[in-house]
């Protein structure tokens, strides 16, 4: 294992009761709170009910911030930001899936650093400051209740990028389970997938591959996802498939799996961010494209080998790449989800501008020495046709 700081400020409460305890930990606080939410869903769920009447029960003022997109644009968090401005809250409490909650950091960020934020995006700085976050999340995948990390996509020029910084760990994070029951199947598998994507960039592109205890967490959080996630999309009330798939993606970029990995990369994540910061793509479901473009091409490679032997309990031999492929894609047919870019109506000549992107990213991140770009052009074309 590598030496490592291990930081992990946000507390968390867990399972079907715990929102029990949101409208007691408000007022600690404060009096006024910025209310940023998704779509409609919300309000249909009976949630948005109940953070109202714990706002009124506990003497909060509060503004709303709706509407939240997949995928969020860094235009509205400067709109997010204004407002935020004008209300003067002391706290935000953040509803719905990753990205209302990247949303949310962004603006707890911006409160004190206006439009400079996207400096920080760029890797121009980091920010020292950020209003206290409350999360509810109400769909697995992302992780942000849990880390220090938003993602915001610059809407004039189409690229996707993270933000890492302490001060944007969430103060507080409610893990209700059964707030997941309703998601749609296809958005559960995109939910799984993506988790599944974040545990083996830790595993793969690692720079300290050394076999350890590391690894060994990361494979038993693989498999058990794959298993639970399974269960979830075809029994979407599964308590406990759905509390264990939100368990793991919690865990799953958060520093308790990141503690002692040393240095890593996340190569998929560079790649996928241009897809859906573009084209406004579901993000679970372009990493599973290119993670699977990925194992296509470098199935030979001894990192590559070894997961499939660890989590798919495969056994060494001169086919275990064919074999290790085929294993990953019996996860893709159960989950009915594409193998290609363009069964997902992506065009050839979307490509190039792929590619550019993602070698700006690979550029801000430091990494382009590392991943160059006919290594990014042959995963592209790979995904692409499938």
């Amino acid at each position: 294992m590598k030496d490592f700081d291990f930081h992990f400020p946000t507390r968390i409460f867990f399972g079907k009761d715990c929102l029990k305890r949101f409208s007691q930990d408000l007022s600690a606080l404060g009096k006024k709170a910025f209310f940023i939410y998704g779509k409609s869903h919300l309000k249909k769920s009976g949630l948005y009910d109940f953070i109202l009447e714990a706002f009124k029960k506990k003497g909060i003022d509060w503004v709303e911030f709706g509407g939240i997109k997949p995928n969020p644009t860094l235009s509205q968090v400067i709109e997010g930001i204004r407002l935020a401005k004008e209300f003067n809250p002391d706290f935000i409490v953040a509803v719905g899936g990753g990205s209302v909650i990247d949303a949310a950091k962004a603006i707890s960020c911006g409160y004190f650093y206006g439009e400079k934020i996207w400096d920080f995006f760029e890797r121009k700085g980091v920010p020292e400051r950020a209003l206290p976050i409350i999360t509810i999340p109400t769909i697995s995948g992302s992780g942000s209740e849990a880390n220090e990390v938003t993602v915001i996509t610059h809407d004039e020029k189409k690229i996707k990028l993270s933000l890492r910084a302490t001060c944007l760990f969430p103060k507080v994070s409610y893990l209700d389970p059964t707030l997941t029951f309703t998601v749609p199947p296809n958005y559960t598998a995109y939910g799984v997938m993506d988790i599944l994507s974040h545990l083996f960039e830790f595993f793969h592109f690692r720079l300290y591959s050394e076999e350890n205890l590391c690894e060994d967490l990361l494979v038993t959080l693989m498999k058990r996802l794959i298993k639970e996630g399974k269960k979830a999309y075809l029994e979407p009330k599964n308590y406990s498939a759905r509390a264990q798939v939100m368990w793991i993606s919690t865990l799953a970029l958060s520093p308790w799996v990141r503690a002692g990995v040393g240095a890593y990369r996340f190569f998929l994540h560079s790649l996928e961010h241009p897809i859906s910061g573009t084209f406004d793509f579901p993000h679970g479901l372009g990493l599973t494209i290119l993670m699977r473009a990925y194992l296509k091409r470098f199935g030979h490679q001894a990192v590559v080998r070894r997961f499939y032997r660890k989590v798919f309990d495969l056994e060494e031999g001169k086919d275990l790449a064919k074999r290790g492929l085929k294993a990953f894609e019996e996860i893709l047919n159960y989950f009915n989800l594409p193998k290609s870019l363009k069964e997902c109506g992506l065009k050839r000549e979307d490509l190039p501008q792929l590619i550019e992107k993602a070698c700006e990213i690979l550029f801000i991140w430091k990494a382009e020495r590392e991943f160059n770009k006919e290594i990014v052009q042959e995963i592209y074309e790979i995904a692409y046709e499938g």
